[in-house]
Protein backbone atom coordinates (compact mmCIF):
# COMPACT_ATOMS: atom_id res chain seq x y z
CA UNK A 1 0.00 0.00 0.00
CA UNK A 2 1.58 3.31 -0.69
CA UNK A 3 1.42 6.42 1.43
CA UNK A 4 -0.07 9.78 0.77
CA UNK A 5 3.22 11.09 -0.42
CA UNK A 6 3.44 7.47 -3.08
CA UNK A 7 5.94 5.92 -0.89
CA UNK A 8 5.25 2.60 -0.02
CA UNK A 9 6.04 2.00 3.80
CA UNK A 10 8.99 -0.22 3.01
CA UNK A 11 10.54 2.64 0.93
CA UNK A 12 9.87 5.44 3.88
CA UNK A 13 11.75 2.58 6.25
CA UNK A 14 14.26 2.16 4.10
CA UNK A 15 14.70 5.90 4.08
CA UNK A 16 14.48 6.03 7.68
CA UNK A 17 17.45 3.96 7.98
CA UNK A 18 19.50 5.36 5.74
CA UNK A 19 18.83 8.89 7.65
CA UNK A 20 19.49 7.07 11.06
CA UNK A 21 23.23 5.36 9.30
CA UNK A 22 24.46 8.81 8.16
CA UNK A 23 23.82 10.08 11.51
CA UNK A 24 25.42 7.28 13.07
CA UNK A 25 28.50 7.78 10.39
CA UNK A 26 28.56 11.38 11.05
CA UNK A 27 28.73 11.03 15.04
CA UNK A 28 31.68 8.22 14.44
CA UNK A 29 33.60 10.55 12.33
CA UNK A 30 33.11 13.65 14.73
CA UNK A 31 34.24 11.29 18.19
CA UNK A 32 37.24 9.89 15.91
CA UNK A 33 38.56 13.86 15.27
CA UNK A 34 37.60 14.73 19.24
CA UNK A 35 40.07 11.22 19.79
CA UNK A 36 42.70 13.06 17.44
CA UNK A 37 42.53 16.43 18.89
CA UNK A 38 43.04 15.13 22.58
CA UNK A 39 45.38 12.74 21.91
CA UNK A 40 47.09 12.08 18.43
CA UNK A 41 46.29 10.04 15.64
CA UNK A 42 47.64 7.15 17.39
CA UNK A 43 44.83 7.28 20.05
CA UNK A 44 42.39 6.52 17.60
CA UNK A 45 41.01 2.91 18.50
CA UNK A 46 37.78 1.95 17.80
CA UNK A 47 36.61 1.59 21.40
CA UNK A 48 37.73 5.02 22.22
CA UNK A 49 35.71 6.17 19.56
CA UNK A 50 32.72 4.00 20.16
CA UNK A 51 32.86 5.22 23.75
CA UNK A 52 33.00 8.94 22.76
CA UNK A 53 30.67 8.76 19.97
CA UNK A 54 28.34 7.01 22.70
CA UNK A 55 27.66 3.79 20.30
CA UNK A 56 27.67 0.18 20.15
CA UNK A 57 31.65 -1.00 19.27
CA UNK A 58 30.04 -3.30 16.36
CA UNK A 59 28.78 -0.23 14.68
CA UNK A 60 32.72 1.37 14.35
CA UNK A 61 33.66 -1.57 12.35
CA UNK A 62 30.48 -1.62 10.21
CA UNK A 63 31.25 1.36 8.84
CA UNK A 64 34.45 1.34 8.38
CA UNK A 65 37.21 -1.22 7.37
CA UNK A 66 39.89 -0.76 9.96
CA UNK A 67 41.54 2.24 12.37
CA UNK A 68 42.60 3.72 8.89
CA UNK A 69 39.75 3.95 7.57
CA UNK A 70 38.28 5.68 10.05
CA UNK A 71 41.09 8.07 10.69
CA UNK A 72 41.05 9.04 6.61
CA UNK A 73 37.64 9.74 6.79
CA UNK A 74 37.07 11.58 9.17
CA UNK A 75 40.24 13.90 8.17
CA UNK A 76 38.74 13.90 5.02
CA UNK A 77 34.98 15.33 5.80
CA UNK A 78 37.19 18.09 8.53
CA UNK A 79 39.25 19.28 5.27
CA UNK A 80 35.26 19.62 3.47
CA UNK A 81 34.03 21.63 6.14
CA UNK A 82 36.95 23.93 6.42
CA UNK A 83 36.84 24.59 2.72
CA UNK A 84 34.68 27.05 2.74
CA UNK A 85 36.30 29.60 5.45
CA UNK A 86 39.59 28.49 3.50
CA UNK A 87 38.11 29.93 -0.05
CA UNK A 88 36.58 33.02 1.43
CA UNK A 89 40.15 33.72 2.47
CA UNK A 90 41.90 33.30 -0.51
CA UNK A 91 39.00 35.49 -2.46
CA UNK A 92 39.64 38.08 0.64
CA UNK A 93 43.63 37.94 -0.58
CA UNK A 94 42.93 38.04 -4.39
CA UNK A 95 40.63 41.18 -4.02
CA UNK A 96 43.06 43.47 -2.13
CA UNK A 97 46.07 42.38 -4.45
CA UNK A 98 43.93 42.71 -7.97
CA UNK A 99 42.62 46.16 -6.73
CA UNK A 100 45.91 47.32 -8.29
CA UNK A 101 47.36 47.26 -12.15
CA UNK A 102 50.25 45.08 -12.62
CA UNK A 103 51.94 48.50 -12.96
CA UNK A 104 51.03 49.87 -9.44
CA UNK A 105 52.03 46.68 -7.79
CA UNK A 106 55.46 47.41 -9.11
CA UNK A 107 55.41 50.35 -6.87
CA UNK A 108 56.58 50.08 -3.16
CA UNK A 109 54.19 52.16 -1.56
CA UNK A 110 51.20 50.14 -3.05
CA UNK A 111 53.34 46.56 -2.13
CA UNK A 112 53.47 47.81 1.76
CA UNK A 113 49.45 48.62 1.59
CA UNK A 114 48.91 44.75 -0.27
CA UNK A 115 51.08 43.56 2.59
CA UNK A 116 49.82 45.34 5.71
CA UNK A 117 46.24 43.95 4.36
CA UNK A 118 47.50 40.56 3.97
CA UNK A 119 48.74 40.07 7.23
CA UNK A 120 45.56 41.36 8.43
CA UNK A 121 43.84 38.74 6.70
CA UNK A 122 46.24 35.96 7.33
CA UNK A 123 46.69 36.94 11.50
CA UNK A 124 42.54 37.20 11.47
CA UNK A 125 42.06 33.82 9.92
CA UNK A 126 45.00 32.21 12.17
CA UNK A 127 43.02 33.51 15.09
CA UNK A 128 39.54 32.19 14.21
CA UNK A 129 40.56 28.76 13.84
CA UNK A 130 42.70 29.26 17.06
CA UNK A 131 39.49 30.30 18.71
CA UNK A 132 36.20 28.90 16.80
CA UNK A 133 38.12 25.67 16.11
CA UNK A 134 41.45 24.89 18.26
CA UNK A 135 40.41 21.76 18.25
CA UNK A 136 40.60 20.97 14.51
CA UNK A 137 43.68 22.85 14.29
CA UNK A 138 45.27 20.41 16.83
CA UNK A 139 43.70 17.59 14.26
CA UNK A 140 45.53 19.15 11.27
CA UNK A 141 49.08 19.63 13.34
CA UNK A 142 48.73 15.41 14.41
CA UNK A 143 48.30 14.92 11.01
CA UNK A 144 51.23 16.87 9.82
CA UNK A 145 53.29 15.42 12.88
CA UNK A 146 52.05 11.76 12.51
CA UNK A 147 52.33 11.99 8.64
CA UNK A 148 56.63 11.89 9.32
CA UNK A 149 55.81 7.94 10.01
CA UNK A 150 53.01 6.55 8.07
CA UNK A 151 53.15 7.15 4.19
CA UNK A 152 49.24 7.00 4.03
CA UNK A 153 49.01 9.79 5.86
CA UNK A 154 51.65 11.80 4.50
CA UNK A 155 49.87 11.37 1.19
CA UNK A 156 46.53 11.82 2.55
CA UNK A 157 48.15 15.41 4.31
CA UNK A 158 49.60 16.34 0.88
CA UNK A 159 46.61 16.11 -0.83
CA UNK A 160 44.93 18.26 1.28
CA UNK A 161 47.78 20.69 1.45
CA UNK A 162 48.25 21.23 -2.56
CA UNK A 163 44.76 23.46 -3.15
CA UNK A 164 46.43 25.71 -0.31
CA UNK A 165 49.88 25.51 -1.77
CA UNK A 166 48.47 26.33 -5.21
CA UNK A 167 46.62 29.17 -4.04
CA UNK A 168 50.14 30.15 -2.26
CA UNK A 169 52.05 29.72 -5.40
CA UNK A 170 49.83 31.67 -7.62
CA UNK A 171 49.84 34.74 -4.97
CA UNK A 172 53.70 34.81 -5.21
CA UNK A 173 54.03 34.17 -8.47
CA UNK A 174 52.32 38.02 -9.14
CA UNK A 175 55.66 39.29 -7.24
CA UNK A 176 58.69 36.47 -7.91
CA UNK A 177 58.15 34.54 -11.07
CA UNK A 178 61.32 32.53 -10.15
CA UNK A 179 60.42 30.68 -7.70
CA UNK A 180 57.08 31.08 -6.08
CA UNK A 181 56.55 27.33 -5.52
CA UNK A 182 59.90 28.12 -3.32
CA UNK A 183 57.85 31.21 -1.31
CA UNK A 184 54.91 29.21 -0.71
CA UNK A 185 56.63 26.32 0.79
CA UNK A 186 58.19 29.03 3.00
CA UNK A 187 55.18 30.79 3.58
CA UNK A 188 53.37 27.61 4.62
CA UNK A 189 56.38 26.90 7.07
CA UNK A 190 55.55 30.23 8.79
CA UNK A 191 51.91 29.43 9.03
CA UNK A 192 52.29 26.28 10.77
CA UNK A 193 55.12 27.65 13.43
CA UNK A 194 52.66 30.31 13.97
CA UNK A 195 49.74 28.15 14.52
CA UNK A 196 52.25 25.72 16.41
CA UNK A 197 53.43 28.34 19.18
CA UNK A 198 49.63 29.58 19.57
CA UNK A 199 48.64 25.65 20.18
CA UNK A 200 51.12 25.46 22.93
CA UNK A 201 50.10 28.49 24.43
CA UNK A 202 47.10 29.35 26.56
CA UNK A 203 44.42 31.47 24.65
CA UNK A 204 44.61 34.82 26.99
CA UNK A 205 48.80 34.52 25.72
CA UNK A 206 48.42 34.22 22.21
CA UNK A 207 50.49 37.56 20.81
CA UNK A 208 48.44 38.83 17.97
CA UNK A 209 51.58 41.47 17.27
CA UNK A 210 53.87 38.92 17.03
CA UNK A 211 51.96 36.72 14.92
CA UNK A 212 51.80 39.61 12.82
CA UNK A 213 55.10 40.21 12.39
CA UNK A 214 56.62 36.65 11.64
CA UNK A 215 54.02 36.61 8.57
CA UNK A 216 54.03 40.27 7.66
CA UNK A 217 57.87 39.24 7.71
CA UNK A 218 57.58 36.64 4.97
CA UNK A 219 55.09 38.07 3.18
CA UNK A 220 57.23 41.41 2.67
CA UNK A 221 59.93 39.06 1.52
CA UNK A 222 57.78 37.39 -0.95
CA UNK A 223 57.00 40.65 -2.00
CA UNK A 224 60.36 42.02 -2.32
CA UNK A 225 59.88 44.25 0.46
CA UNK A 226 62.98 42.88 2.73
CA UNK A 227 62.50 44.84 5.80
CA UNK A 228 60.95 44.70 8.28
CA UNK A 229 57.45 45.05 9.28
CA UNK A 230 57.11 48.21 11.84
CA UNK A 231 55.38 47.19 15.31
CA UNK A 232 52.35 48.94 16.01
Amino acid sequence: MNSLDGKSVGQRRRAGTRRRGERTRSAILKATLEVIAEGGVRAVTHRAVATRADVNLSLTTYYFSDIFDLVSSAFRDFVELDKPRVEQAWEEVFECVYQYSAAERRRKDVRQSIRRRLTTIGTDYILHKLEQRRAGLAVEHHFYFEALHDERLRDLYDSSRAPVLEQMSQFAALFNRQSPELDAELLTATILKIEHNALIEAPDEIDRVRMEQMLGRVIGWIMGLNEPLREK
